[in-house]
């Protein structure tokens, strides 16, 4: 059987134990506490970090989507002004026109109704000698103008 004796080689061992915890913890037990409590330091101010740069972002996102938005607002209202500005030069431009070919009109109608005064008056003229030589002709003989 294996027997225990209390001697001074027990209290060596223990003595030996308690400065092997004390080393111990010195050299390797509070180094790696530090470590963790770095690393789970570190990674809070990431997260925060990570936090703040999303926030930051949907903040950067939603200005833009209202500066697009105002943007597109913007280019509409020019549009429909540019398509206003475009309708009031067209309707200027057929009023114009319109106003041109009246006067042309207005022109070309005189001009027919002096040509058509002026043939009446020639033709009133040559009726009666047209009308001498149609009797002539169908009575076969000439006709004196009474």
């Amino acid at each position: 059987m294996i027997s225990i004796s209390l001697n001074v080689s027990l209290l060596i061992q223990l003595i030996n134990f308690i400065v092997l915890v004390f080393i111990l913890n010195a050299l390797l037990y509070r180094p790696i506490r530090q470590a963790i409590r770095q690393r789970k330091e570190k990674i809070k101010k990431d997260e925060e970090e990570v936090f703040r740069v999303e926030s930051e972002a949907k903040r950067k996102l939603e200005e833009f989507d209202m500066a697009l938005e105002e943007a597109r607002k913007m280019g509409m209202q020019q549009k429909d002004g540019i398509v206003e500005a475009a309708r009031q030069e067209e309707r200027s431009l057929i009023d114009k026109i319109r106003g041109e070919m009246e006067e042309y009109l207005d022109k070309v109608r005189e001009e027919v109704s002096k040509d058509i005064k002026s043939a009446e008056e020639k033709l009133k003229g040559e009726i009666e000698a047209i009308a001498l030589d149609i009797v002539e002709k169908i009575l076969g003989r000439p006709v004196s103008h009474e």
